[in-house]
Parts: C-alpha cells; sequence; structure tokens
C-alpha cells in the first residue's frame, strides 16, 4: 500500500563561517511496503515562491475524497502508467484533519463533459455528422488509453465523460484519463471488457445529447457514433483482447484521406458485383435514378458534374448514364480519384465535404455491405 506523510523543513539564516543556509522543504511522497522504497521530493529554496507558479513543481492537483486503500492503490497504477492519455500522477499526501488526499497531477484544463454540453463540440460542422475531428480525435485516444490499460495487467474500472480530463494547448485537445477505481468480486477481464462498455455507453449518451439539442440534426447526424456504440457495448471478456484492432478501421474514425482511399481503390471492385449493388439499391438512403438531379438540382450547371463529364470525354469515355447505379458509384469513385485534377478547376474543393452534404451515409453503408459479402 502506498502511503504518505507530511514535508520536513530546514530554517534559513547564516552560519558562524559566514555562509547562508538555504531553506528547503523536503516532502515525503510514498512508501512502498512491498519494496521499502520511498519517494521524496526536495523544495529548495523553500518558502521563496508560491506552489501555483513553481514550473519545477506541480502546479496543479486534484482531491480524492477517500483515503481508503483502494483509492491509494488506484493512486500508485496511475503513477506508474505513463502514457499520453492517463493523467500523469506526480505524488500524493493526506490532509491532516481533512477527509481527501491531494493528489499533485500534470497540467489539465478540464473535464470533458464540460466540452459536451454544448452538442455542436461532437457534431462536424460542414456536414452536420458525429464526429467533428477534435470528438474523432478524442474518442480513439480513449480507446488507446483503455487498451494499454489493459495491456498493462489493468483496467481503469470508472470511465466515463465526468471522469476523464483534457489539456488544451495551442489549440489541440489531449484526452487525460482519470479517478479510477477498483471493483470488487470481478475478474480482470470483466473488468477490462466493462471499460469498452462504458466507453460505448459515453457515446450513446453523446448521441442522445446531439439528438436533442443539435438544431440542424438529421436521421444520419448519429449514425456513425451509434454503431459504434453498439460494437463498443458488444465487447465481452473474449474479445477485450481485441477490441482496439477490431475498431480501429470503423467508419467513425475515417478522415478524408481513408474515405478516399476507400472510394479510390475498394469502390471500383464491386462495379460488376450485381449482389453487392442489389442490396445498396435496397437501402433507404440510396439515392433514386436518375441520380443526376439528387446531385445537383441543376446538373448541367453543376461545376464538379461538369468536369468530370470533360475528364471522360477527353479518354474516350461516355457521358455518365444517369440511370445506372453503377455509374453513380463510377462518378463518387472518380471525385476521389481524381480530385487533384479537379481542385485545379474549381478553387477550394474539398470532395469528401462534396459527397457527405449530399449522401452523409454513403461510406457506412457501402462498407457495411462490402464487409459483409466478404
Amino acid at each position: 500500500m502506498a502511503q504518505s506523510s507530511g514535508s520536513e523543513s530546514s530554517g534559513g539564516g547564516k552560519d558562524n563561517d559566514g555562509s547562508t543556509r538555504i531553506p528547503f522543504t523536503l516532502h515525503r511522497v510514498f512508501r512502498d511496503d512491498d519494496t521499502s522504497l520511498c519517494s521524496l521530493y526536495l523544495e529548495m529554496p523553500s518558502g521563496m515562491e508560491d506552489i501555483s507558479k513553481s514550473y519545477a513543481y506541480p502546479k496543479v492537483f486534484l482531491l480524492v475524497n477517500d483515503k481508503d486503500k483502494s483509492q491509494k492503490d488506484c493512486l500508485k497504477m496511475m503513477h506508474n502508467l505513463i502514457h499520453e492519455n492517463v493523467l500523469g500522477v506526480k505524488f500524493w499526501e493526506e490532509v491532516e484533519g481533512e477527509p481527501y488526499i491531494r493528489v499533485y497531477v500534470e497540467p489539465y484544463t478540464a473535464f470533458v463533459s464540460e466540452l459536451l454540453k454544448n452538442a455542436e463540440f461532437a457534431v462536424h460542422p460542414i456536414i452536420h455528422s458525429v464526429p467533428s475531428r477534435d470528438f474523432r480525435k478524442m474518442v480513439w485516444a480513449a480507446i488507446n488509453a483503455l487498451d494499454y490499460i489493459r495491456e498493462s495487467g489493468n483496467y481503469h474500472g470508472n470511465f466515463s465523460w465526468r471522469t476523464t480530463l483534457y489539456h488544451e494547448a495551442n489549440g489541440n485537445i489531449v484526452v487525460k484519463l482519470a479517478y479510477f477505481e477498483r471493483k470488487n468480486s470481478k475478474t480482470l477481464l470483466q473488468c477490462q471488457a466493462e471499460d469498452f462498455i462504458s466507453l460505448g455507453a459515453s457515446l450513446e449518451a453523446v448521441s442522445r445529447h446531439v439528438r436533442n439539442n443539435y438544431a440542424k440534426f438529421q436521421n444520419q447526424t448519429c449514425c456513425l457514433i451509434d454503431d459504434l456504440a453498439s460494437k463498443l457495448k458488444s465487447v465481452t471478456k473474449f474479445s477485450v483482447g481485441t477490441a482496439k484492432h477490431d475498431l480501429e478501421d470503423h467508419d467513425f474514425f475515417w478522415d478524408e484521406k481513408r474515405t478516399k482511399m476507400f472510394f479510390a481503390y475498394e469502390v471500383p471492385k464491386i462495379f460488376k458485383n450485381e449482389a453487392v449493388k442489389n442490396r445498396f439499391r435496397a437501402l433507404p438512403t440510396c439515392p433514386t435514378l436518375p441520380w443526376k438531379t439528387k446531385w445537383s438540382p441543376d446538373p448541367l450547371s453543376d461545376p464538379i458534374l461538369i468536369e468530370m463529364e470533360k475528364y471522360r470525354a477527353k479518354h474516350g469515355l461516355g457521358q455518365y448514364n444517369e440511370n445506372s447505379f453503377e455509374d453513380f458509384l463510377r462518378f463518387i469513385s472518380g471525385m476521389y480519384t481524381h480530385e487533384n485534377l479537379l481542385r485545379k478547376q474549381i478553387e477550394n474543393l474539398v470532395v469528401d465535404a462534396e459527397v457527405r452534404v449530399r449522401f452523409p451515409r454513403l461510406s457506412y453503408d457501402l462498407n457495411t455491405i462490402i464487409r459483409g459479402a466478404a
């Protein structure tokens, strides 16, 4: 069990030989009963500067409202976990006459739950779909940290957005898992699986909040977060060991580059696959024919359609058939493939944004069908 105690100090002044004594404070951090080793911190000179202004000394602390062995074990574990997304614990001390432990930690800004009070934080501002770029990175950081904790032979035991902190600096938001807890009468594997299940439940809460509070909510806004939440809540003690690997290529985590690779390299494989195309046609989100008017109310003046038709003519290809689902897929795939060429003709073009605004579920639905047919 980790133990902590108070501090011992020496005063300043001058010795008889004229030398100046430098005051110091020796902070006893904790003692490990298993090894009998102590970690100490020497503050010198003592009393010269407020702790909150000292860069060599931890600037912030948490108050843990429990002094039992379980909490001290959690603090010791956090102290030993070295990861960007786990709050770094420097040391802690019991406060005499108070029911809490003062824990000195690395800098943090606030709880993630404070960010998520604003439903717009989780939503991409252009395509009105979850996730935004920052939220996508935060969720992946949480998965990465939970898996690191699992690989270290531990578990979190208390994950939620209300127990997760973040540090913001220079516009970057870094998630910091904190407030670990111990569970009784459960196996390690079950506790590790429940960490991922808790993350899934936390995503469900975000989805509900967006549905109720995002002004531009559409039926497709939460399709990715809902699917990811469902998969996280399905993690068991038998699958927790591969959960991170199984989820890392989920559509929720696709950035523009990954989406471009999907449409440029994977979608062309199904151009002649009638079974896959039939399943796509049966989806309620599939565009009706003729598809050109679903892409633009005035196809003849749409700059992207015009440039793509020019490309086909230049290379001896016929015009797109607006009554063919195969040509619809060719058009979408071609835009991603030739995005660099299109940008030379259309200023500030972002193909992924153009596609997702019109067909928010397209990559998700196609990916689901392709994987189901594999």
